[in-house]
């Protein structure tokens, strides 16, 4: 089954670097490579778990509706749907981590393609001890050509199709929308 169009961010890790995709109309384009990521920020206790987890696409009812057992992807007040997903498998809960200041990205145009959108998000440094089974996850939502989603206080915030297999050991988690990311970025990060 094909994904839904959606606005919902995900990012690709290369070994040399990374590649921030977005999914809209069932196809992925690459980003280029956004802020310094050599040095990961300093892991802390997350004040809500992300959850990891393999999704597949599910066909909704409405605009506002899903079938029983799936979840719409969180979407800024206002802005239309962004797809129904429903959980396959064990996720992977990550409950301390490094996360990086919100950034902007202004993507490139080049030439004769149609401008990339200006996104909004922020870095997740794995914790070495759950690499494996991010990563795991990773492979197993490429395989199936599923979607990789990621949840935090119970709401389901993106829920990007992985273009290629990569090791978890960063995630780049983005928006289309500042306030979007700003929004996550509170909820994950305690206040001190």
């Amino acid at each position: 089954m094909t994904p839904r169009p959606s606005s919902v961010l995900a990012s690709v890790l290369a070994a040399a670097g990374m590649v921030l995709t977005v999914t809209s109309c069932s196809h992925l384009t690459p980003f280029g490579p956004g802020p310094d990521r050599t040095t990961p920020p300093p892991p802390r206790h997350l004040a809500s778990p992300i959850i990891l987890q393999v999704v597949r696409s599910e066909p909704s009812g409405g605009p506002s509706e899903c079938p029983a057992g799936s979840v719409a992807v969180s979407a800024p007040p206002g802005a239309p749907g962004l797809g129904c997903y429903r959980p396959v498998g064990a996720p992977v809960t990550i409950t301390t981590a490094g996360i990086s200041p919100v950034f902007t990205e202004r993507p490139t145009r080049p030439p004769g393609q149609p401008a990339q959108p200006t996104q909004y998000g922020f870095m997740v440094a794995v914790p070495p001890a759950e690499v494996a089974a991010v990563t795991a996850l990773i492979r197993k939502a490429y395989d199936s050509r599923d979607a990789l989603g990621v949840t935090a206080a119970g709401r389901l915030w993106e829920a990007p199709q992985i273009a290629a297999p990569f090791p978890g050991r960063w995630l780049q988690i983005a928006f289309l929308t500042k306030n979007q990311a700003l929004q996550l970025h509170r909820i994950l990060v305690p206040r001190t």
